[in-house]
């Protein structure tokens, strides 16, 4: 598990020239992996209920939806704060739409030109984390860090320091589906990830991966796509 740092301060208005800074979405991001990731080191242990044949952790779960639904608000924030105005990415290189948008502006203008597009609008929103879903609301809005941000989450393999290892985001999908309607032929998907070593759910979390459990390695994946997709 990551060292948990302070959040940098940023200046309360940045110059049109600068443009906001996409430092500040993946810091927040970052910040909130780190407590959800302390979260799950402590609750080791836990009791577990038994429900429909299954034993599981409420705890963890918990833990695995929130990493997963932290992702899928980082990317709604990501490309929301690009089809805003001038953004600075990590690079420093500096990104404008063509036509500004606020968030309100933004969602509704996706809501207006849906059809014929991947994504569909439920309550107001698109699905964020959807690969297809992602590349059409990013050209809808003429978001012109697009790319960036897609080739980063579309990645099939990540860099954590001296390894390379697939992309865990399909993965953590299949997961937190299982925890939101747990039954045997979504227990097998998550089964696949882990043919010759899956005992139960709980131990696949906690299993060691590139040193550390699965959960930390998941969530070190997570900051570097992130970093990615702000460049």
């Amino acid at each position: 598990m990551r060292s948990r740092v302070a959040l940098p301060s940023y200046p309360a208005t940045v110059s049109l020239s600068a443009g906001a800074p996409l430092a500040r979405v993946v810091d927040e991001f970052v910040a909130e992996l780190d407590e959800i990731e302390s979260i799950f080191a402590m609750c080791r242990g836990h009791r577990s209920v038994h429900g429909l044949g299954f034993r599981y952790r409420p705890t963890e779960d918990g833990c695995l939806v929130s990493i997963w639904d932290a992702w899928t608000r980082f990317l709604r924030r990501l490309v929301l704060t690009s089809a805003s105005g001038v953004v600075q990415g990590l690079s420093g290189a500096t990104y404008g739409p063509v036509v500004p948008r606020t968030e309100s502006q933004a969602l509704l203008f996706l809501n207006q030109n849906r059809k014929g597009q991947n994504f569909r609008i439920i309550n107001g929103e698109p699905k964020w984390s959807h690969a297809l879903c992602l590349v059409d609301i990013a050209n809808t809005l003429g978001v012109p860090n697009g790319s960036t941000i897609i080739s980063a989450t579309t990645a099939s393999f990540i860099t954590l320091g001296p390894i390379s290892i697939p992309s865990p985001l399909e993965e953590i999908r299949v997961c937190r589906n299982f925890i939101a309607h747990k039954n045997d032929p979504n227990l097998r998907d998550v089964a696949a990830y882990s043919p010759n070593s899956f005992v139960d759910f709980q131990t696949h979390l906690r299993q060691q991966r590139s040193g550390v459990e699965t959960f930390s390695e998941w969530a070190e994946a997570m900051v570097t796509l992130s970093e990615s997709a702000a460049q």
